[in-house]
């Protein structure tokens, strides 16, 4: 029965000095607004761990234009003293798978919509520290062409020719 006991005992010690090494490390960036406009917004962003564990780092950008779509990406290379594995990213809500292959980690996004605030999270986990990465956003906002004006003008004028014929009969 004693034995039991100091079994058990060492088994809480050890889960619990485990338990005080498993560091987390969350990050959040001041607010800040893209460069660019009126078509095209863009930012580039990154940070540096200094803490081996866990992380979610919380970006806030913002820009004036209209709802959107962003591109972009984020990646880290190994380097001698500190290296990242990504589980997962969020933009706007929307998860962005990651991939981790030997020295690289990272994720490309490709049309995904958004508008006014944009709230960017990238989940991971810092290997061995301190180990960065960075990555750029852009927003791509449609502008119509001059030629859509020009039709749209050309059915406007087309439905008032009509409406007025009808009201002549």
């Amino acid at each position: 029965m004693k034995l039991k006991s100091i079994l058990f005992a060492a088994m809480l010690a050890a889960g619990s000095l485990g338990a005080a090494h498993a560091a987390t490390d969350n990050w959040t960036a001041p607010v800040v607004a893209l460069n660019g406009g009126p078509m095209e917004w863009s930012i580039d962003f990154g940070h540096t761990h200094t803490v081996t564990g866990t992380f979610t780092d919380t970006y806030t950008f913002t820009y004036s234009g209209l709802p959107s779509t962003a591109y972009g990406f984020f990646l880290n290379i190994k380097n001698p003293v500190g290296d990242i594995n990504f589980n997962w990213a969020k933009l706007d809500g929307t998860t962005i798978p990651a991939a981790n292959f030997g020295p690289l980690s990272g994720s490309a996004f490709f049309n995904v919509p958004v508008s006014g605030t944009i709230e960017l999270l990238i989940k991971g986990k810092t290997l061995d520290a301190p180990a960065s990465y960075s990555g750029t956003l852009s927003v791509l906002t449609a502008v119509p062409e001059p030629a859509t004006y020009g039709t749209m003008l050309g059915g406007l004028a087309l439905l008032g020719v009509a409406a007025r014929r009808r009201k002549q009969s």
